[in-house]
């Protein structure tokens, strides 16, 4: 039975204040804090207006769709003032709204001001289920919130009428993914092709991805492999009257993005695809492969446990004969199922190449099979792990340094930006050999070749050993970024004692004996150089005074400097956080 609504029912509502505003809390999962949370109307229990489909149907239907969004505004800022709450303030609006001539402007700011709320707290939330009517005035309007100190926000990304268009145009500083793309996040490749591209695009556009709807921990593990650490969801904390006040305490431990980066797994390639019982019949498998003409491999599942992979060209073949059929067709596809490779959906590429290509013996596949906790997680071809290979050191070789094979600029600046627009604690370490230049005026540049080859082979060891990233710029100059959790001082002591144990095997005996050597300085003039030594500048840049790699690598060149300064190898961590 529907409930009939009186026509005043939602003008009473709001003239009692009768309608209260609840809070979900919006976590970073990485740095285990909260980030804000996102304020959502509620109506008085059992109420027929009680929850917001029903409430801005019912606005919409009366005319008071402008009345109710300054009311929840209203409502929100105010409880988040009387409840002290700390963190980003996420509100819902309507964009339409915002390009409404009858709409009251500068209510938002007014009200910041008289509760003493700093206007860069407030995340103007716009959704996209709305059609934009006019994109170049909402442009504007966002624009002029943006100069107030407000931050944007596009809500429900994917699922409505604006989309990427929306998204170029406002330039916002957070999208938030709407919850149908994270459901089985963990079981849908193309939902994680999706969500991918999302990433992909944000890190070019200066946005922060948040993802909603996060109702299990798989979907919530899965996000993290992909590198999203912003989420929201049930699983994190339902909307409740009584905001959290920390973050909830998560079982999961968030990978390393940097460890991810370098060690892309086959999860990438997992296509869900068309699975067989063990209890199907050959005739039923048969059946399958006729309908469908592309299909070459089909995965054979007891209990989602793979077993067993049943190739195209095997059961047409034992249908081909003259008694095939009759001798074959009411048959368990036991009897025409091959052992399959089978590996963990968390393989990395390059260990994914050795298990397949381990026996030369065996056929070639075409197809394996990747679980997860024992259970299918999906079929990968052999031809895109290949491929997949092969772009990766394609991309390897263009940017990576011709002399040490480390990562050169390009991944150097993005390993700093990636860190930068993650807002993420992190250092940066910035190596650079003393006195190297006497060293090849004497010893030759083969010789000084040599040195930095070592150098290289000592940071792979260490930092990328702890599955932090390690780059190297050019010459004798090398970057280092740390996590923010990671041991950095820890790290950089080890290198500056294997450094130091190491690097007189690259003199004579005699420079060896006397520390060093006599050579020319800057100036021609003969001058004692003690043995090479290194020197280590690290910086925290402030991750709201930095705004890209270029204000990282002047705090750290400025480090760099600074530990040049003492007469022997030395870390110097630098207290200047902004250029």
């Amino acid at each position: 039975m529907t409930c009939s609504l009186p026509k005043n029912t939602l003008i009473t509502l709001l003239e009692q204040h009768a309608l209260q505003p609840v809070f979900q809390p919006i976590v970073d999962t990485r740095q285990h804090r909260l980030l804000g949370h996102e304020s959502l109307i509620r109506g008085p229990v059992a109420h027929p207006l009680e929850f917001p489909g029903a409430l801005f149907n019912e606005a919409k239907q009366t005319g008071l769709l402008s009345e109710l969004d300054l009311h929840c505004r209203q409502q929100a800022m105010q409880s988040y003032c009387q409840l002290q709450m700390t963190g980003l303030l996420f509100i819902n609006v309507n964009p339409n709204l915002l390009l409404d001539k009858q709409h009251p402007k500068g209510c938002t700011q007014r009200m910041a001001q008289a509760l003493g709320i700093p206007a860069n707290k407030v995340v103007i939330e716009l959704s996209e289920q709305y059609p934009i009517l006019d994109p170049a005035g909402l442009k504007i309007a966002v624009d002029h919130y943006r100069s107030l100190g407000f931050l944007i926000a596009i809500d429900d990304l994917g699922t409505g009428y604006s989309g990427l268009k929306l998204w170029s145009e406002v330039k916002p500083d957070y999208v938030k993914i709407d919850r149908y793309f994270i459901q089985d996040l963990h079981q849908d490749p193309i939902k994680r092709e999706f969500v991918q591209s999302i990433i992909t695009l944000a890190r070019g556009m200066q946005s922060q991805v948040i993802a909603e709807g996060i109702e299990t921990e798989d979907e919530l593990q899965q996000l993290q492999q992909m590198g999203v650490y912003l989420c929201q969801g049930y699983y994190l904390g339902r909307p409740q009257a009584a905001p959290l006040l920390q973050a909830p305490r998560l079982d999961t431990q968030p990978p390393s993005p940097l460890a991810i980066r370098q060690q892309e797994s086959v999860a990438t390639l997992a296509r869900t695809g068309i699975t067989v019982d063990i209890e199907d019949t050959i005739q039923q498998v048969f059946d399958i492969l006729l309908a469908n003409e592309r299909l070459q491999s089909l995965p054979v599942l007891a209990q989602h446990t793979p077993i067993g992979i049943l190739r195209r060209a095997k059961v047409m073949e034992l249908f081909s004969g003259s008694y095939g059929r009759s001798l074959y067709a009411n048959k368990s596809v036991r009897h025409a199922m091959d052992t399959p490779v089978i590996m963990d959906w968390q393989t990395s590429l390059e260990a994914a190449s050795g298990l397949i290509t381990l026996d030369d013996e065996t056929e070639p596949l075409s197809h394996f099979i990747l679980t997860r906790q024992s259970d299918y997680y999906g079929l990968a071809s052999v031809r895109g792990l290949l491929r997949n290979i092969t772009e990766q050191r394609l991309q390897h070789a263009r940017y990576a340094n011709p002399l040490t094979q480390l990562p050169g600029n390009v991944p150097i600046y993005k390993a700093i930006d990636d860190a930068l627009q993650q807002q993420r604690d992190f250092y940066v370490a910035y190596f650079d050999l003393n006195h190297f230049k006497p060293y090849n005026d004497v010893y030759g540049y083969a010789q000084g070749d040599k040195v930095i080859q070592w150098v290289a082979q000592l940071f792979q060891e260490v930092v990328a050993g702890a599955e932090q990233f390690i780059g190297h710029v050019g010459g004798d100059d090398f970057v280092a970024v740390f996590d923010g959790h990671c041991h950095w001082r820890e790290l950089c002591e080890l290198i500056l004692a294997r450094f130091t144990d190491g690097i007189a095997n690259f003199y004579h005996i005699e420079h060896r004996q006397s520390q060093g050597m006599v050579a020319c300085n800057r100036n021609g003039e003969q001058q004692f150089f003690p043995l090479l030594g290194l020197a280590i500048g690290v910086v925290a840049p402030d991750n709201r005074g930095c705004h890209s790699h270029h204000d990282v690598a002047i705090l750290a060149a400025n480090a760099k400097h600074q530990a040049k300064q003492f007469p022997h190898s030395h870390c110097l961590l630098s207290t200047q956080r902004v250029p």
